[in-house]
């Protein structure tokens, strides 16, 4: 009777590793899955007379369609994830708030834009259009950077949360697996603490990534940005071999 209650709870622990180790594959792949995103806005559709007021207000609105439609994508992507557990409810609403804040602030100018009643300022809304939102430039590559650091840190805390079942899970394992066990298990944590270590990187950095700074200091901007891909890269990998290790350990505790 004891044995085969021993057998129940070492199972048990076996089967939280397996869940764990499929949630974390999936949370990666989904993380890959997400689409990189042009820096270049696209072309905007030909030059006009200079004192077209029309043509330069149809100008306009192409690019501020184009970069809503970029946001609409944006904001389903987010919505996907979090609905795939992916990332929490608090980074899903901090996403959406920003893309809403770029969306009305664009429909805001394209009002302006559509009463103008000279070209002249009809072309100061279209260079505003780049100037104070920089959508392609900066609020698309950063938002879904955030987006990737989200996935990874909702990752990194499932895995930080097993610790413990996958401890006790090792212990119940048979003596002749407890070396390799323990040895996959301490890599596991190396690259826990590897990937959570980029994670102030990434946190203080992004908040660097504004239009404004964009646009005073394209070199210190260009260097913020390069240094969060650099640190999520590296949380990336470290989190792709954890995930990797989580997999080793249950092959062994099922074997």
């Amino acid at each position: 009777m004891k044995a085969k209650l021993f057998h129940i709870v070492k199972r048990s622990s076996e089967l939280t590793v397996v869940t764990l180790v499929s949630f974390t594959l999936v949370g990666l792949l989904a993380f890959v899955a997400l689409p990189a995103i042009a820096q270049a806005a696209p072309a905007s559709g030909g030059k006009c007379a200079r004192d077209d007021v029309q043509c330069v207000i149809n100008i306009g609105n192409q690019l501020i369609t184009a970069r809503l439609n970029a946001l609409n994508t944006l904001s389903s992507r987010v919505t996907q994830q979090q609905q795939a557990g992916h990332i929490t409810a608090d980074a899903a609403s901090a996403l959406q708030a920003d893309i809403a804040t770029n969306q009305n602030g664009l429909k805001s100018l394209q009002s302006k834009l559509d009463a103008e009643t000279s070209a002249q300022a009809a072309r100061q809304d279209v260079k505003n259009i780049f100037w104070q939102f920089r959508i392609y430039a900066v609020v698309l590559p950063r938002d879904y950077q955030q987006l990737h650091f989200d996935i990874e840190k909702k990752l990194a805390s499932k895995m930080e949360a097993a610790k413990a079942s996958i401890e006790k899970a090792i212990a119940a394992a048979p003596a002749s697996k407890q070396a390799q066990l323990q040895s996959l298990y301490n890599d596991f944590k190396a690259q826990l603490a590897t990937a959570e270590a980029q994670f102030d990187t990434v946190q203080s950095t992004l908040p660097t990534l504004t239009p404004e700074n964009y646009n005073q200091d394209r070199t210190a901007y260009a260097s913020n940005l390069a240094k969060v891909r650099s640190a999520e890269k590296t949380a990336h990998t470290a989190l792709h071999q954890a995930a990797s290790d989580l997999h080793q350990i249950a092959q062994l505790l099922k074997s």
